[in-house]
């Protein structure tokens, strides 16, 4: 005999059921697999969208988690540990590059910064916890898409313009696509002056318990001080620290 599933319970099982399969899900998918009526998951589903937790893919065909689902994860995770806080990995990462260092998860409307550990210099690149900043031309968005397939990179911002901020931004689909190609095959991501001239990035990722990306760690600098030719050198240290972060996001231990 079924249990009966409690009411409150059931937004809670449907943001567990997304977020335990890899792409995104239709309504009839979320609704056999968790053995509940269409159309209670269809008023959930629309509950949990207004609200953040879940995003609408393809015209609302797909259902993937919101941002909101993101933020609570990763702080819930990253709260484990209070010793050791994804902010004194920051902090590590910033001292030994002697550069701000950011964490970003992607958001609708492009990458938002959630952490940051900044430089103590005059000149730096500054922004606040809670920044969104492109896709298509920043180390953490391109990152983030080159997780995706040509189509949903297409899905997400081929319908639209693809902004101009400096002379080195990529404009055109056909070079993002080489660009993120060129990515999935090295791990990481670069951005050279493509969105702040006379500034550059570097992103590596920070992959879940399932080797999903759930966050982008990143390196910024003026040119001047970090050329583009030597900010490969960073790397090690860079993918230290993501392996860091990905320890304090892992289940505690039960034994």
């Amino acid at each position: 005999m079924d249990v009966e599933i409690p009411s409150n319970l059931k937004p809670l099982m449907i943001l567990e059921f997304v977020a335990d399969h890899e792409g995104d899900l239709t309504l009839t998918e979320i609704a056999d697999g968790l053995r509940l009526p269409k159309p209670t998951v269809h008023r959930l589903l629309q509950l949990l969208e207004r609200q953040g937790f879940l995003r609408q893919i393809d015209g609302g065909r797909f259902y993937a988690l919101g941002e909101r689902s993101q933020l609570f994860a990763v702080n819930a995770l990253a709260s484990r540990r209070a010793q050791t806080s994804r902010r004194q990995v920051l902090f590590w990462l910033r001292d030994q590059l002697k550069e701000t260092c950011t964490l970003a998860i992607p958001s609708d409307e492009g990458m938002r910064y959630i952490d940051r550990a900044e430089v103590d210099s005059p000149l730096r690149i500054t922004f606040p916890v809670g920044s969104i900043v492109p896709f298509h031309c920043t180390a953490s968005g391109k990152l983030f898409l080159s997780t995706l397939s040509d189509d949903e990179v297409e899905g997400l911002i081929g319908g639209s313009t693809l902004t101009q901020f400096s002379v080195d931004t990529i404009t055109s689909m056909e070079q993002l696509a080489t660009e993120l190609a060129q990515i999935r095959n090295c791990g990481y991501a670069i951005d050279n002056q493509e969105f702040l001239a006379g500034t550059v990035a570097l992103g590596v990722p920070v992959f879940d318990i399932k080797k999903r990306m759930s966050l982008v760690l990143t390196v910024q600098a003026p040119v001047f001080r970090l050329p583009v030719e030597s900010i490969e050198n960073c790397l090690p240290v860079l993918r230290e620290a993501a392996k860091r972060l990905e320890v304090l996001m892992r289940p505690d231990d039960p034994s």
